[in-house]
């Protein structure tokens, strides 16, 4: 039996996981490091922006979805494919799920509403924005690997799908 939409859908989350890292990396290596070098008002209150902006994109639809998508598509796979195939589509949402998701859920996020709290002029915020920008990189560090590596073992998957015979290329 062909499962090529299967195929499809191991080069769409590694796409999708690659597209995510690369803003996770983005905001690692230039973004929190312009901004932590600015006065922290300023610094602060355009954090604040961009983590209100953040919320409406399709960088948090991909976040959320490649959660889901993944876990779904790991116990389709329980009963669709064997292998190297079925190893690495197991392990993807579960390097993504720890290292992606609840990273962000309970990690930058908590972080990002306690900045929204604060007054960006204020010294309880300038107090908080030296270990905000240190802490909140760190975790985003974490969540660009993770994010990386899922999008590496979909392509495994992909890649061993086709050389297994599972699927049609």
């Amino acid at each position: 039996m062909t499962y090529d939409w299967t195929l499809y859908f191991c080069f769409f989350l590694a796409l999708w996981s690659a597209v995510v890292g690369g803003v996770f990396s983005a905001f690692s290596e230039f973004v929190m490091s312009g901004l932590c070098k600015t006065q922290p008002a300023g610094g602060i209150e355009a954090m604040q922006h961009i983590n209100r902006d953040v919320i409406r994109t399709q960088f948090v639809a991909g976040i959320l979805s490649i959660a889901v998508f993944s876990v779904f598509f790991a116990v389709y796979s329980l009963i669709a494919f064997e292998g190297a195939a079925l190893v690495t589509l197991i392990l993807a949402p579960l390097v993504y799920l720890p290292t992606v998701f609840l990273m962000t859920v309970f990690g930058n996020v908590p972080m990002n509403d306690k900045l929204e709290k604060l007054d960006h002029t204020s010294a309880e915020a300038h107090a908080y924005w030296l270990e905000y920008g240190r802490e909140w990189t760190r975790l985003n560090h974490v969540r660009f690997v993770g994010s990386i590596v899922t999008g590496g073992l979909y392509t495994i998957a992909a890649v061993t799908l086709i050389t297994s015979g599972q699927v049609q290329g």
